[in-house]
């Protein structure tokens, strides 16, 4: 953790007070949900959107709580404030209880950072066979996530992409996908968000492309046809903003993709919708 301070329950209080005894299965076995929010040059980003996505993790899980609109934004700037740190990552944890209302906890994060010319040349992901648990909710079961991701790391990819039972690449383990087809480059793709996370950055973008007038459309992305070399792939987050894909290594075969045409925009979109909220 960074800071002097975190968390916990709206309370500041030092990091070292955020511990649990092995036993609390509540959080060992995930149950729970979280948004991670990003601090740069000192001002936190969205912070109203992640805390309305909080809450909807929430009612998914049948999380039960006393949190109110409004609370936890106006107590994460209080955390940002407290701790003077100009770049991070700021992470919240609803922890779910039986018969009572849930915990939670927040705390800073190293930010996270495309590597040096990953915009401009993009960067390399794994595919992995894989679908997480609730893939509506954000939620603490991360085993999944976390199994893909390390694998992905010991390749020096920066992230892992997901591929669900009926073949259909959905997301990466922290990163909404983006697509097109080099025969149509006019359109941009995305796949349906009832097979992923809703990321806030690829709803910025999606709201973004409507304004603009320009055709977004949601629809699978076959593992077969992102393999063929007729797409180009860019991936979206909090920390990747828009990053485009530059090779997909699945098992021993790599692939070069091309570069996504629309890679720009969506940046340029994304950059002027954060602007304007």
């Amino acid at each position: 953790m960074l800071g002097t301070n975190a968390l916990m329950n709206g309370r500041l209080v030092s990091p070292k007070d955020l511990v649990f005894p092995l036993d609390d299965t509540d959080i060992t076995s995930g149950y729970g949900c979280y948004e991670t929010l990003k601090v740069r040059k000192g001002l936190l980003y969205l912070a109203d959107w992640h805390e309305e996505r909080l809450f909807a993790s929430a009612r998914m899980l049948g999380i039960r709580h006393a949190l109110v609109d409004g609370q936890i934004v106006r107590a994460l700037n209080a955390l940002v404030d407290a701790n003077r740190l100009r770049d991070c990552n700021i992470k919240v944890m609803l922890v779910g209880r039986q018969q009572r209302d849930a915990d939670w906890y927040a705390f800073a994060l190293p930010a996270l950072f495309v590597p040096e010319g990953g915009y401009e040349s993009g960067v390399d992901c794994l595919v992995w066979q894989g679908e997480r648990p609730f893939p509506s909710a954000k939620s603490l079961s991360l085993l999944q996530s976390i199994i893909a991701f390390r694998a992905a790391s010991d390749r020096g990819c920066w992230d892992a992409l997901l591929v669900n039972r009926r073949g259909e690449m959905c997301e990466g383990t922290r990163t909404n996908i983006f697509w097109q087809r080099i025969e149509e480059l006019d359109v941009v793709y995305t796949p349906p968000s009832s097979d992923a996370l809703e990321g806030l950055t690829r709803k910025l973008i999606m709201e973004a492309m409507a304004k603009a007038g320009k055709p977004i459309m949601e629809q699978p992305l076959r593992l077969s046809e992102a393999l063929s070399g007729r797409i180009a792939i860019m991936l979206s987050s909090t920390s990747t903003i828009v990053a485009p894909v530059a090779r997909l290594m699945d098992g021993q075969s790599v692939v070069t993709l091309p570069k996504p045409p629309a890679a720009g925009e969506l940046l340029e979109l994304y950059r002027s919708a954060v602007a304007a909220t």
